[in-house]
Protein backbone atom coordinates (compact mmCIF):
# COMPACT_ATOMS: atom_id res chain seq x y z
CA UNK A 1 0.00 0.00 0.00
CA UNK A 2 2.94 2.59 0.84
CA UNK A 3 4.51 1.22 -2.73
CA UNK A 4 1.42 2.47 -4.38
CA UNK A 5 1.23 5.97 -2.24
CA UNK A 6 4.74 6.57 -2.75
CA UNK A 7 4.35 5.63 -7.01
CA UNK A 8 1.08 7.84 -7.24
CA UNK A 9 2.25 10.90 -5.62
CA UNK A 10 5.89 10.67 -7.12
CA UNK A 11 3.77 10.76 -10.51
CA UNK A 12 1.72 13.48 -9.62
CA UNK A 13 4.83 15.28 -8.37
CA UNK A 14 6.36 15.22 -11.43
CA UNK A 15 3.24 16.07 -13.38
CA UNK A 16 2.27 19.14 -11.33
CA UNK A 17 6.46 20.53 -10.98
CA UNK A 18 7.07 19.72 -14.91
CA UNK A 19 4.12 22.10 -16.08
CA UNK A 20 4.96 25.00 -12.82
CA UNK A 21 8.33 25.00 -14.13
CA UNK A 22 7.39 25.39 -18.18
CA UNK A 23 4.64 28.21 -17.37
CA UNK A 24 7.51 29.99 -15.27
CA UNK A 25 9.40 29.70 -18.07
CA UNK A 26 7.49 31.97 -20.18
CA UNK A 27 6.61 34.14 -16.80
CA UNK A 28 10.56 35.01 -16.02
CA UNK A 29 10.86 36.04 -19.69
CA UNK A 30 7.96 38.31 -19.08
CA UNK A 31 8.27 40.06 -15.84
CA UNK A 32 11.64 38.41 -15.09
CA UNK A 33 12.97 35.63 -12.38
CA UNK A 34 12.57 37.84 -8.76
CA UNK A 35 8.71 38.61 -9.25
CA UNK A 36 7.45 35.13 -10.66
CA UNK A 37 9.38 33.45 -7.76
CA UNK A 38 8.02 36.30 -5.06
CA UNK A 39 4.45 36.16 -6.34
CA UNK A 40 4.34 32.43 -6.88
CA UNK A 41 5.27 32.16 -2.63
CA UNK A 42 2.99 34.62 -2.05
CA UNK A 43 0.26 33.14 -3.99
CA UNK A 44 0.91 29.61 -3.40
CA UNK A 45 0.37 30.65 0.25
CA UNK A 46 -3.44 31.29 0.02
CA UNK A 47 -3.80 28.11 -1.58
CA UNK A 48 -2.76 25.53 0.94
CA UNK A 49 -3.73 28.35 4.15
CA UNK A 50 -6.53 27.00 5.22
CA UNK A 51 -5.85 23.49 5.03
CA UNK A 52 -2.60 24.51 7.22
CA UNK A 53 -4.43 25.96 9.69
CA UNK A 54 -6.09 23.19 11.42
CA UNK A 55 -2.80 21.65 12.07
CA UNK A 56 -1.04 25.34 13.46
CA UNK A 57 -1.22 23.34 16.99
CA UNK A 58 1.74 21.26 16.13
CA UNK A 59 3.60 23.91 16.01
CA UNK A 60 3.95 24.43 19.53
CA UNK A 61 3.80 20.92 20.09
CA UNK A 62 6.76 20.42 17.97
CA UNK A 63 9.02 23.65 18.10
CA UNK A 64 11.97 21.91 16.54
CA UNK A 65 10.15 20.36 13.93
CA UNK A 66 8.72 24.21 13.26
CA UNK A 67 12.39 25.00 13.14
CA UNK A 68 13.25 22.61 10.69
CA UNK A 69 10.42 23.43 8.58
CA UNK A 70 11.95 27.19 8.34
CA UNK A 71 15.45 25.89 7.45
CA UNK A 72 13.40 24.01 4.33
CA UNK A 73 11.81 26.79 3.35
CA UNK A 74 15.15 28.89 3.22
CA UNK A 75 16.56 25.99 1.29
CA UNK A 76 13.15 26.22 -0.93
CA UNK A 77 13.49 29.82 -1.65
CA UNK A 78 17.19 29.68 -2.39
CA UNK A 79 16.32 26.45 -4.71
CA UNK A 80 13.41 28.14 -6.05
CA UNK A 81 15.42 31.80 -6.98
CA UNK A 82 18.59 29.57 -8.68
CA UNK A 83 15.69 27.56 -10.45
CA UNK A 84 13.98 30.83 -11.82
CA UNK A 85 17.06 32.62 -12.69
CA UNK A 86 18.60 29.31 -14.54
CA UNK A 87 14.92 29.74 -16.58
CA UNK A 88 15.47 33.65 -17.60
CA UNK A 89 19.18 32.97 -19.01
CA UNK A 90 19.22 29.47 -19.90
CA UNK A 91 17.49 27.45 -22.22
CA UNK A 92 14.41 25.17 -20.83
CA UNK A 93 15.21 21.79 -21.89
CA UNK A 94 19.12 22.50 -20.85
CA UNK A 95 18.17 23.68 -16.95
CA UNK A 96 15.14 21.27 -16.44
CA UNK A 97 16.99 17.85 -16.95
CA UNK A 98 20.04 19.32 -14.59
CA UNK A 99 17.46 20.55 -11.77
CA UNK A 100 15.55 16.75 -12.24
CA UNK A 101 18.62 15.99 -10.58
CA UNK A 102 17.63 16.72 -6.95
CA UNK A 103 16.53 13.65 -5.81
CA UNK A 104 20.30 12.45 -5.71
CA UNK A 105 20.79 14.90 -3.05
CA UNK A 106 18.24 13.75 -0.93
CA UNK A 107 18.83 9.91 -1.10
CA UNK A 108 22.70 10.76 -0.25
CA UNK A 109 21.15 12.38 3.01
CA UNK A 110 18.52 10.05 3.00
CA UNK A 111 21.69 7.25 3.27
CA UNK A 112 23.65 8.99 5.51
CA UNK A 113 20.86 10.38 8.50
CA UNK A 114 18.03 7.87 7.96
CA UNK A 115 20.24 5.14 7.62
CA UNK A 116 19.05 4.05 4.18
CA UNK A 117 21.31 1.57 2.67
CA UNK A 118 23.43 2.23 -0.91
CA UNK A 119 23.13 -0.86 -2.91
CA UNK A 120 24.78 -1.18 -6.11
CA UNK A 121 21.81 -0.12 -8.54
CA UNK A 122 21.56 3.14 -6.91
CA UNK A 123 25.36 3.69 -7.03
CA UNK A 124 24.65 2.76 -11.33
CA UNK A 125 21.72 5.47 -11.02
CA UNK A 126 23.93 8.09 -9.36
CA UNK A 127 26.74 7.94 -11.90
CA UNK A 128 24.60 7.90 -14.68
CA UNK A 129 22.85 10.79 -13.28
CA UNK A 130 26.57 12.73 -12.78
CA UNK A 131 27.27 11.59 -16.93
CA UNK A 132 24.54 13.08 -18.07
CA UNK A 133 25.30 16.24 -16.43
CA UNK A 134 28.54 16.49 -18.04
CA UNK A 135 27.16 15.88 -21.45
CA UNK A 136 24.38 18.40 -20.56
CA UNK A 137 26.86 21.17 -19.38
CA UNK A 138 28.86 20.53 -22.65
CA UNK A 139 29.62 24.12 -24.49
CA UNK A 140 28.41 24.43 -28.10
CA UNK A 141 30.59 25.82 -30.71
CA UNK A 142 28.37 28.77 -30.80
CA UNK A 143 29.29 31.59 -28.22
CA UNK A 144 26.00 32.74 -28.18
CA UNK A 145 24.56 29.90 -27.48
CA UNK A 146 27.89 28.64 -25.06
CA UNK A 147 27.02 31.16 -22.65
CA UNK A 148 23.43 30.91 -22.21
CA UNK A 149 24.23 27.33 -21.71
CA UNK A 150 26.75 28.13 -19.43
CA UNK A 151 24.24 30.16 -17.47
CA UNK A 152 21.81 27.89 -17.30
CA UNK A 153 23.91 25.19 -16.15
CA UNK A 154 25.36 26.84 -13.28
CA UNK A 155 21.50 28.27 -11.94
CA UNK A 156 20.55 24.27 -12.31
CA UNK A 157 23.12 23.27 -10.10
CA UNK A 158 22.24 25.03 -7.51
CA UNK A 159 18.52 24.15 -7.69
CA UNK A 160 20.15 20.61 -7.56
CA UNK A 161 21.56 21.15 -3.86
CA UNK A 162 19.04 23.05 -2.30
CA UNK A 163 16.18 21.19 -4.12
CA UNK A 164 17.78 18.33 -2.68
CA UNK A 165 17.92 19.42 0.91
CA UNK A 166 14.23 20.57 0.38
CA UNK A 167 13.09 17.24 -0.71
CA UNK A 168 14.84 15.43 1.81
CA UNK A 169 13.85 18.14 4.98
CA UNK A 170 10.40 17.85 4.02
CA UNK A 171 10.36 14.05 5.24
CA UNK A 172 11.06 14.84 8.88
CA UNK A 173 9.33 17.58 9.23
CA UNK A 174 5.73 16.33 7.94
CA UNK A 175 6.50 13.31 10.45
CA UNK A 176 5.72 16.03 12.96
CA UNK A 177 3.79 19.10 11.23
CA UNK A 178 1.36 16.85 8.81
CA UNK A 179 0.83 17.40 5.19
CA UNK A 180 0.17 21.01 5.01
CA UNK A 181 1.59 23.13 7.63
CA UNK A 182 5.31 22.51 6.17
CA UNK A 183 4.43 23.91 2.96
CA UNK A 184 2.60 26.80 3.94
CA UNK A 185 5.83 27.73 6.36
CA UNK A 186 8.02 27.37 3.58
CA UNK A 187 5.71 29.41 1.51
CA UNK A 188 5.81 32.06 4.17
CA UNK A 189 9.21 32.10 4.59
CA UNK A 190 10.05 32.08 1.19
CA UNK A 191 8.41 35.44 0.93
CA UNK A 192 10.87 37.82 2.98
CA UNK A 193 13.67 35.83 1.72
CA UNK A 194 12.80 36.35 -1.74
CA UNK A 195 11.27 39.84 -1.13
CA UNK A 196 14.71 41.01 0.17
CA UNK A 197 16.72 40.76 -3.94
CA UNK A 198 13.68 42.37 -5.57
CA UNK A 199 13.38 45.26 -3.30
CA UNK A 200 16.49 46.13 -3.91
CA UNK A 201 16.13 45.40 -7.53
CA UNK A 202 14.41 47.99 -10.12
CA UNK A 203 11.52 46.52 -11.71
CA UNK A 204 9.18 47.69 -14.22
CA UNK A 205 4.95 48.27 -13.49
CA UNK A 206 3.25 44.91 -14.44
CA UNK A 207 0.14 44.14 -16.42
CA UNK A 208 -2.78 42.35 -14.77
CA UNK A 209 -2.73 39.95 -17.69
CA UNK A 210 0.78 39.18 -16.62
CA UNK A 211 -0.05 38.12 -13.34
CA UNK A 212 -2.11 35.19 -14.66
CA UNK A 213 1.03 32.68 -15.54
CA UNK A 214 2.21 33.21 -12.12
CA UNK A 215 -1.22 32.15 -10.92
CA UNK A 216 -1.11 29.24 -12.46
CA UNK A 217 2.86 28.09 -11.44
CA UNK A 218 1.65 29.02 -7.75
CA UNK A 219 -1.74 26.55 -8.51
CA UNK A 220 0.67 23.42 -10.16
CA UNK A 221 3.78 24.09 -7.92
CA UNK A 222 1.92 24.46 -4.76
CA UNK A 223 0.20 20.97 -5.70
CA UNK A 224 3.35 19.26 -6.28
CA UNK A 225 4.32 20.01 -3.17
CA UNK A 226 1.34 19.10 -1.26
CA UNK A 227 1.51 15.47 -3.02
CA UNK A 228 5.14 15.24 -2.44
CA UNK A 229 4.46 15.56 1.22
CA UNK A 230 1.71 13.21 1.30
CA UNK A 231 4.10 10.67 -0.56
CA UNK A 232 6.56 11.03 1.50
CA UNK A 233 4.54 11.23 4.99
CA UNK A 234 2.72 7.93 4.15
CA UNK A 235 5.52 6.59 2.05
CA UNK A 236 9.50 6.79 1.26
CA UNK A 237 11.42 9.60 0.16
CA UNK A 238 13.63 7.58 -2.37
CA UNK A 239 10.47 6.33 -4.48
CA UNK A 240 8.27 9.72 -4.22
CA UNK A 241 11.91 11.94 -4.92
CA UNK A 242 13.23 10.07 -7.54
CA UNK A 243 9.51 9.81 -9.24
CA UNK A 244 9.02 13.42 -9.11
CA UNK A 245 12.36 14.27 -10.25
CA UNK A 246 10.76 12.85 -13.84
CA UNK A 247 9.52 16.50 -14.01
CA UNK A 248 11.67 17.53 -16.40
CA UNK A 249 10.48 14.98 -18.83
CA UNK A 250 7.35 16.99 -18.45
CA UNK A 251 8.42 20.18 -19.03
CA UNK A 252 10.81 19.13 -21.72
CA UNK A 253 8.08 17.51 -23.52
CA UNK A 254 5.80 20.99 -23.49
CA UNK A 255 9.26 23.02 -24.56
CA UNK A 256 9.89 20.84 -27.79
CA UNK A 257 5.78 20.96 -28.45
CA UNK A 258 4.70 24.49 -28.09
CA UNK A 259 8.63 26.64 -27.67
CA UNK A 260 9.90 24.48 -30.70
CA UNK A 261 13.04 24.10 -28.49
CA UNK A 262 15.58 22.65 -30.16
CA UNK A 263 18.81 20.24 -28.72
CA UNK A 264 22.45 19.48 -30.24
CA UNK A 265 23.18 15.65 -30.28
CA UNK A 266 25.19 15.91 -27.23
CA UNK A 267 22.14 17.25 -24.95
CA UNK A 268 20.02 14.73 -25.66
CA UNK A 269 22.21 12.28 -25.18
CA UNK A 270 22.62 13.84 -21.93
CA UNK A 271 19.34 14.07 -21.68
CA UNK A 272 18.70 10.46 -22.01
CA UNK A 273 21.24 9.34 -19.35
CA UNK A 274 20.15 11.62 -16.72
CA UNK A 275 16.49 9.75 -17.27
CA UNK A 276 18.01 6.74 -17.57
CA UNK A 277 19.49 7.98 -13.78
CA UNK A 278 16.34 8.39 -12.58
CA UNK A 279 14.84 5.66 -13.65
CA UNK A 280 17.29 2.81 -12.69
CA UNK A 281 16.87 5.30 -8.93
CA UNK A 282 13.04 4.19 -9.15
CA UNK A 283 14.02 0.75 -10.05
CA UNK A 284 16.53 0.23 -7.57
CA UNK A 285 13.86 2.09 -4.87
Amino acid sequence: MNLSISIACGLLTATGFGTADFVAKLSTGRVGFLRTALFMQAIGSFFVLPFALPDAFRLFNHPWAALGGILVGVANAVATLSLYKGFEVGRLSIVSPIASTAPVVSILLAVVFLGESVTSERLLAISLVIGGIILVSFQSEEKTVSKQVAQGVAYAVGFMFFGGLMLFGLKPVSAALGVFLPVLIMRWIGIPVLAIPFLASKHDPVERNALWPIIVVALFDTFANVVYVVGVTFGTVTVVSTLGGMFSAVTVILAWIILKERLTLHHILGFLVIVAGVAVLTWAA
